[in-house]
């Protein structure tokens, strides 16, 4: 065997080591809705049956991140609705599906966390800082790129133990 094949040998034994993508805590991969169900507050967007990960009320509006209990990259789904008066005016994605490559989460040092999604142009944040009000950033398609912001009330259910695991079960937790 020349050396070339010998370093190339060696190289391809070390990737799978390489290759694993890194897990969160365990804390978080076995947490389970029977144990964190008492720490989500039922949004009126969302059905008895769903999971409201994350909600926003104004005067007018309620905006809400809605969930199935189980989802994973394959199976369940995360929907962002948004209401008028109690009416759903908009709803992302407008199918209930799995939310790999239409959402994507992040988790920062300080305990804050966000929800990114982008619908016909516009970006989406939903932004949950750990100790302060919650926000809906909007930012508006090039070349405007006008961003405005909601403000909420304080939610911290998007670092709540079981919102980080179906984050991560479903595969949008960016880094994971």
């Amino acid at each position: 065997m020349t050396r070339t094949l010998v370093y190339l040998a060696v190289a391809l034994a070390f990737i799978p080591a390489y290759a694993q993508q890194p897990t969160p805590v365990s804390s978080i991969t076995t947490a389970t809705w029977a144990n964190y169900s008492d720490m989500y507050p039922q949004s009126p967007l969302c059905n008895k049956d769903e999971i409201t990960l994350w909600s926003c009320k104004t005067s007018n509006h309620v905006y809400s991140l809605c969930s199935s209990h189980a989802v994973t990259r394959t199976s369940g789904y995360i929907q962002y609705r948004a209401s008028k008066h109690g009416v759903i005016v908009f709803a992302y994605p407008s199918e209930k599906k799995p939310p790999l490559g239409l959402f994507v989460y992040n988790s920062y040092g300080n305990g804050n966390a966000s929800i990114e999604f982008t619908s016909n142009g516009y970006g989406y944040t939903l932004f949950d800082p750990l100790r302060d009000r919650s926000s809906i950033f909007v930012s508006a398609p090039a070349p405007s790129q006008k961003r405005s912001e909601i403000k909420c009330e304080p939610n911290q259910s998007l670092q709540i133990n079981y919102s980080m695991r179906l984050m991560y079960d479903s595969g949008v937790w960016d880094g994971y």
